[in-house]
């Protein structure tokens, strides 16, 4: 007991800082930006594999992370457990708000690279959606050019025009196949002015990527349940602790010692000693 508290009292402390924080999504939706993302259980798993890699000692400016550092991810109640260590209560309390601040931007980091692809993806298949109606309404022009303006009404083609769901009055009307292409090419242009407009925003977004970003960290919601903090006493060692149990494994180690020197003890041994 003696040797262990003087060894308990001479070894250096540590002090053990945690932050448990909680991810989530907010429910926002940007022309699609955010559909699609990694899953933040995913990104949290990664985090935590990161802890023996140099990529992680550089962002954290150690050569062991693990030394210092820990990372624990329960997917069953969307928690990320960070640990720091330090000789002294500040220097715990240091490390762990750099361990929040290197895993909230590895987060929205990965995020951001995410919805950018998005970005990519939804603006080449605007351009594909335009280039279709744009030839759409080549094609309909065409036959507006050739059909003419005014002709009597056709009853037939009034009837079918009608059947496929057409305004009566278009159906109706002096020339309703005129008129019927006549629409077609109104919505076509309205369609293609809304998808030049989309193609202009997500360029836009493209050249401007701290605006993606800010949407990004408006979206990621990481909720620090547990803060830094100084701790108020070392995790390691502790006397009292220590003391306690070196006590009690010395004294069922005394006792134990008695019986294996009683059990082995031989048998002219005890009738000399009677």
């Amino acid at each position: 007991m003696i040797s262990t508290l003087i060894f308990s009292l001479l070894w250096p402390k540590t002090y053990t800082s945690q932050v448990v924080v909680s991810l989530s999504l907010a429910n926002q939706s940007n022309q699609g930006l955010l559909n699609n993302l990694p899953s933040l259980p995913g990104l949290a798993q990664g985090f935590v594999d990161l802890q023996q890699t140099k990529l992680l000692a550089n962002q954290l400016g150690v050569d062991d992370p693990t030394r210092f550092y820990k990372a624990r991810f329960d997917e069953k109640r969307g928690l990320l457990f960070l640990t720091a260590e330090g000789g002294t209560a500040a220097e715990a309390n240091e490390r762990a708000e750099r361990i929040l601040e290197v895993a909230r931007k590895y987060l929205e980091r990965n995020l951001l690279e995410g919805a950018q692809a998005n970005l990519r993806a939804a603006l080449a298949q605007t351009r594909l959606d335009l280039q279709a109606a744009q030839d759409a309404l080549k094609s309909i022009q065409a036959q507006l050019a050739q059909a003419p303006d005014k002709v009597v009404s056709n009853p037939t083609v009034a009837a079918a025009l009608e059947a496929r769901g057409n305004d009566p009055q278009t159906a109706r009307a002096t020339n309703p196949a005129y008129t019927s292409l006549s629409l077609d090419e109104s919505r076509l242009r309205s369609q293609i002015a809304q998808l030049e407009a989309r193609i202009n925003t997500l360029n836009d977004l493209l050249r401007q990527p701290q605006s993606t970003s800010q949407l990004v960290s408006q979206t990621l919601l990481v909720q620090v349940l547990v803060p830094p903090a100084e701790p108020l006493r070392p995790s390691f060692p502790r006397p009292a602790l220590f003391t306690v149990v070196a006590g009690v494994l010395g004294l069922l180690l005394g006792v134990l010692w008695a019986f294996i020197a009683e059990a082995v003890r031989p048998p002219d041994a005890e009738a000399g000693s009677s």
